[in-house]
């Protein structure tokens, strides 16, 4: 998605050649790019991986972003630590309890390792991305990374037969194109580098593509993305959308939380969200803001709401195996943020939110960079704050290789104030970010 450009630092200055793109080389494609290719083809049926996703792509990660000797994001890493303590704590039992009833200590494992899985794909998304933007090209490969985004991995879905709540074949596939999933997180990524940072057919082709899933997908998520993107072009500062787009969602649950009952009479998968999050205050309230540690299940075994069925997650416990309890007490609340408070309590929701928030796209970076960053970090903060992303291997891979790249971003820029010139027919603006890049290698060496 590159192509020959010249940029000019200052007024008056020589312009300097933006094109010295160095291929990945053996590490890149053997440890980190095998990783996310690997979660790119298989999306849902990534769970066919089971206990091997700790090797591939979580421990190839980890040893890519050691062996490049790169600083790990540092907030992200203080925060897994911390998740780390209260998962010892919680191996002794010696957090506080509330509501939950149930506790198994292998729980604690299968919990706490998609949040260190996050954290070794944030790294290693870090360390390659910090040399695609020196090497000239930080969209290497897109064409691959969409192939296997979009073709191969809802064609192995469709032959595991994965299925969606009412709905399961074609009709499943075809709904998961709108869910903020690794394949379709990753998917986003490249195709709004192709929107923002060209002036050509791809930046068409993305928008049509983006609005036919959109239309395709009942997912509400995606339709929000697409929207949000389409306000960014027509003008619209980017980092102003994802404030306001995050200010607004979080104001919304806030007033949710009052009308709980009515808003599940008008849409129940929002109101029995909204009871979710509920339920995880009440914890942290009964734990003083501690909260309840790892190994305990985060939602009630069964909810009810005044004229409705009563709503049954959790089946009775005398009639399902020790392996699928396991998998019910990892059940999420279907919010990120909501669910560190729950574990980890007060401190925790604070590291985290803090982790997320040095990813915001700094101002000095060229408009078309600056608005690339800004939709993904709201493609993050979407999947974070409507899906349990840090607690399903199904999608921190994906969020993990977006986080990465926006770190690295910020760390390529500390000085610069780069505006682009008005891109000509057929150029790409994608060069920016090697340039960027390039001239702060001194100033932050990997």
């Amino acid at each position: 998605m590159t192509s020959p450009a010249t940029l000019s630092r200052r007024k008056g200055s020589k312009p300097v050649d933006l094109v010295c793109s160095h291929s990945p080389d053996v590490l890149d494609y053997t440890l980190f790019l095998s990783g996310i290719w690997l979660a790119c083809a298989l999306a849902i049926s990534l769970r066919l991986l089971g206990l091997f996703f700790i090797v591939v792509p979580v421990g190839v990660c980890l040893a890519y972003a050691l062996l490049r000797q790169t600083v790990p994001p540092r907030l992200l890493a203080v925060y897994t630590a911390f998740c780390l303590f209260i998962a010892l704590l919680s191996r002794y039992r010696l957090m506080p309890d509330s509501w939950q009833v149930h506790f198994l200590q292998e729980a604690v494992i299968r919990q706490i390792v998609p949040i260190v899985g996050f954290f070794a794909v944030a790294w290693g998304s870090k360390a390659y991305f910090r040399r695609r933007l020196m090497s000239g090209n930080a969209f290497f490969g897109a064409p691959v990374f969409l192939f296997l985004s979009l073709v191969v991995a809802p064609a192995v879905m469709f032959q595991q037969d994965v299925q969606y709540p009412r709905a399961s074949g074609q009709a499943a596939i075809l709904i998961l194109y709108g869910a903020l999933i690794n394949n379709m997180v990753i998917a986003v990524f490249f195709i709004a580098g192709g929107i923002f940072l060209t002036n050509d057919w791809r930046r068409y082709g993305g928008i049509l593509l983006l609005l036919g899933i959109a239309l395709a997908s009942p997912l509400a998520q995606f339709k929000v993305l697409v929207v949000t993107m389409i306000v960014i072009l027509i003008g619209v500062p980017g980092r102003l959308m994802a404030a306001a787009l995050a200010t607004a969602l979080t104001s919304a649950y806030a007033v949710g939380l009052n009308f709980i009952p009515q808003t599940f009479a008008l849409d129940p998968n929002s109101g029995i969200r909204l009871a979710f999050i509920s339920d995880a205050l009440s914890s942290l309230a009964d734990t003083y803001g501690f909260g309840i540690g790892f190994g305990k299940e985060s939602v009630r075994w069964r909810y009810e709401f005044p004229g409705f069925e009563d709503i049954t997650f959790l089946p009775d416990t005398r009639n399902i195996t020790h392996a699928r309890m396991l998998e019910i007490l990892s059940t999420g609340i279907h919010n990120s943020f909501f669910q560190a408070i729950l574990r980890t309590g007060v401190i925790g929701f604070i590291l985290i939110v803090s982790a997320i928030l040095v990813a915001f796209p700094p101002n000095r970076l060229p408009r078309g960079v600056r608005n690339h960053a800004s939709t993904v970090f709201i493609t993050i903060f979407l999947a974070m704050f409507v899906n349990p992303a840090l607690e399903s291997p199904l999608q921190i891979v994906g969020i993990a290789f977006s986080y990465g790249y926006l770190i690295a971003l910020r760390a390529s820029v500390p000085a610069l104030a780069v505006e682009l010139p008005p891109v000509e027919p057929d150029r790409t603006q994608h060069c920016a970010c090697s340039y960027i890049g390039t001239n702060m290698d001194a100033a932050h060496p990997t």
